[in-house]
Order: structure tokens, then sequence, then C-alpha cells
């Protein structure tokens, strides 16, 4: 009878524990479906945006000019050496006048010749009126003939034609002394204004033609530019007035301002680029034309972003991505249009909202759905 009681005992103990295992298999699956993820989490940042254009160019004077001589000839002399700092009415070089004198002498004698010429015009003039009066007389007293009367007209005429080509003549003379004397001024080439020589292409006792550039000149009183050529998805974005900020190898610790003054309205057929001029403040250092400058222009276009960290995304393109959201303590997964990708940011433009919490760390553990712990 023990005995019996005590197999009574063992199996009653071993169906409960049987059915404790059973249970505990049976539960085991959805507690480990039930296990939340442990992600790290931000909030989205709602941002507005400034696209930043980035070029290079070289700095120069925003007026440079080419100057020449007038006429053509020999170089007798030059006075300033390139690089030197010059000031305005400085005579810079000169022609060898011994022919352009000699043209000059030559106009002005035409003029004195042509001024000769007039007055004796006007003297035979006032001997045909005379004659024409005298003839006149002799017709009505019968003595002279209609034939010599008409004579005395037609002289009378062609003296005051005469007279009409020498003035004619002195005014062309006077025009090329006129132009003799402006050959004369100009056969020195002086200083516009204050400024710099930047670059001297001729030397002395060279034969140069009229126009010939011999000094390439830089104004002072002008602002320094620099001058950038940019894309088409660049330059959609540069209006006139953006600020810029740049900088120059031979000032390493400085940033110069400026700002955009001028843009251009065509590319350039051989670049299909678009040059933009940037005026730059020197803030009182001596930059000097030929300075290549790294240029950030800051554009005035404004977008409305939202940023977030790039360990954000899922997957992606070039324009959309998948991240993943908290609501209600599950990750959502949604698609969002990408703006741009900058640095270690990536910028949206649809399809999330300043504020929304997004997973950063753990996103590639996550399904739609998923509990979520946020570390």
């Amino acid at each position: 009878m023990k005995a019996i009681f005590q197999l009574s005992i063992l199996l009653i103990f071993g169906a409960i524990l049987f059915l404790e295992c059973a249970q505990t298999e049976s539960k085991t699956p959805e507690k480990v479906k039930s296990t939340a993820q442990k992600v790290k989490t931000i909030s989205a940042k709602a941002i507005d945006y400034r696209e930043e254009v980035f070029a290079t160019g070289k700095l120069a004077s925003s007026e440079e000019i080419k100057l020449s001589f007038k006429t053509g000839g020999i170089i007798k002399r030059i006075y300033v050496a390139e690089g030197q700092q010059i000031r305005a009415g400085q005579t810079l070089a000169e022609l060898d006048l011994e022919e352009i004198n000699a043209r000059t002498q030559q106009a002005t004698l035409g003029v004195t010749a042509s001024e000769i010429t007039i007055k004796n015009a006007k003297l035979a003039v006032e001997r045909a009126e005379r004659d024409l009066k005298n003839a006149q007389g002799l017709y009505e007293d019968s003595v002279a003939t209609y034939e010599q009367l008409n004579d005395a007209e037609l002289q009378l005429e062609n003296m005051k034609n005469q007279l009409e080509s020498a003035k004619t003549g002195l005014n062309v003379s006077q025009q090329n002394k006129n132009v003799a004397g402006f050959n004369l001024r100009y056969s020195k080439i002086v200083a516009p204004s204050n400024g710099t020589i930047l670059k001297k292409l001729s030397e002395a006792n060279e034969l140069i033609n009229p126009g010939m550039p011999v000094f390439i000149f830089g104004s002072k009183n002008k602002a320094k530019v620099i001058r950038v050529n940019l894309t088409d998805k660049d330059i959609i974005f540069v209006r006139l007035g953006d600020e810029a900020t740049i900088e120059f190898d031979a000032f390493p610790n400085q940033k110069f301002k400026g700002k955009v003054v001028e843009l251009a309205s065509m590319a350039d057929p051989y670049t299909s680029t678009f040059e933009v001029e940037i005026e730059v403040d020197s803030d009182g250092k001596n930059l000097l034309s030929g300075f290549i400058g790294k240029v950030h222009i800051l554009t005035s276009t404004n977008e409305k972003l939202i940023e977030i960290p790039i360990n954000a995304l899922v997957t992606g393109n070039q324009k959309t991505a998948q991240i993943f959201v908290i609501e209600n303590s599950l990750a959502k997964q949604k698609e969002v249009e990408i703006y741009k990708i900058e640095d270690d940011k990536l910028l949206i433009k649809k399809g999330l909202n300043g504020g929304e919490t997004i997973v950063v760390k753990g996103a590639g553990y996550l399904e739609n759905e998923d509990s979520i712990i946020i570390n």
C-alpha cells in the first residue's frame, strides 16, 4: 500500500513538471518576439538653408587698362618699370617726335597757305566786282557790248567760287592741324589715375603700331576683384549682392569679405561656364593682382529643410532615402526626399518634419513596427 502511494506521488509530480515545461516552451517564442531593440535617437532639426558655392579665381583690379600710343613710331623712352606705383598725370613713355613734329609743322604750314589763298581770293572777288560795275556803266553808254558785260558777270561768279573753295581748303587744313596736334599730344602715354604698372609689354627703341598696348595698368582708385567661373548648376543660386569670403595662400589665417558685383548673362562659348566678379575688401592688406583665391559664396537662395545625421540613413539613392522614426515606442520606416548630402549631414526636402524623433544608431537591426528601447 505504501509503495502504491509513493508511486502515485511520483506520477502527480511528473505530470506537474511536464505541464510546466510545456507552458514554458509555448511561451518562449512570444517572449523572444516581444523583445524590444535598443536604439539611439535624435530630434530632426528644421533649418533655413543657404546654398554655398565654392570656386577659385585670380585677383585683379576692377579697372585694368591697356595703355597705348595713338600713332605708330619708335619708342624713344620708357620711364616706369613693371610693378611700379604711379600717380595720375605721370608720363610713362614717349615716342621719337621727329616725324610727328614734321607732320605737325606741315599741317601748320598748310593752314597758313590756305589763309593766304583766301586773302587772294577775296582780292580777286573785289576786282571782279569792280570790273562788273565798269562793264555795266559802259554797257549803259553803249560802249561795251552785252558779251563783255556777261563775261564780267561770269568772272565775278568764278572768283566767288574760288573764295568758297579757299575757305573749304582752310577748313581741311585746320582739321589736319588739329589731327597732327592730337597725335602729338598722344605721342606720349600719361597715367590716367593713381595705380600700378601691372605689365610692361614693350621696350625703348621698339617700332610700335598705333593702338598696340605698351602697358597694362591697374587703377588704385578702383576696388580689387576676383573673377571665378561657375557651372550652370551653381550659377542659378547666385545673385548680385550675395556675400562671399575669400582666402589667399599669402594670408593663410585670414578670411577676406566680398560681395558679388557682376554676373555673366551668358556662358563662355569655350568653357560653357559663367563668369562671376566678386569685389574684395582688402582690409588694409597689400593684395596684389594675380593672387589665387578660394571663394565661398553664401547665396541668398533660402530653402526650408530638415537636417538629420547621415547615420540615420538605412537605404537610399540620390533622390530618396529610408529612415526610421519613433512613434509610440515603435520604429516606423519612412521614405524621405533628399535635397543634399553635406559632410556628415543629410538634408531632407520632403517627408519629414522638424522635431520628429529619428533613429541614428541601431536602425540596421530594425523592422517596421518593432518595439524599441531608447538608450
